[in-house]
């Protein structure tokens, strides 16, 4: 049997020499040419990929900060009228005894 295992990566195209036992990357093969543009089109549409995706990413972050606001203000809201209605003495460590 191989003292080594072969693990092509799904992203970037490189190759991996694993060591089966300890998990240990043994050598890194990079790949070709993966990542290399063959115009200059397709810079641009690639350039324009990456800016509509980096909108998108900024635009579902604002709307999720704009709900987190929201649900800590309710949050807010609850325990401040609890503390209102509640006008006892607080309940000590040793009260149950």
């Amino acid at each position: 049997m191989s003292d080594h295992l072969l693990v092509l990566c799904p992203d970037c195209g490189s190759t991996l020499k694993v060591d089966p036992d300890t998990g240990a990357v043994l050598s890194h093969e990079s790949a070709s040419s993966k990542n290399k543009l063959g115009s200059l089109e397709e810079a641009a549409r690639e350039n324009q990929r990456r800016k509509d995706r980096a909108e998108d990413l900024f635009a579902a972050t604002v709307e999720r900060e704009k709900h987190k606001s929201e649900i800590l203000d309710k949050t807010f809201r609850q325990a401040l009228e609890k503390a209102q209605k509640d006008t006892g003495k607080p309940k000590g460590i040793f009260d149950d005894d």
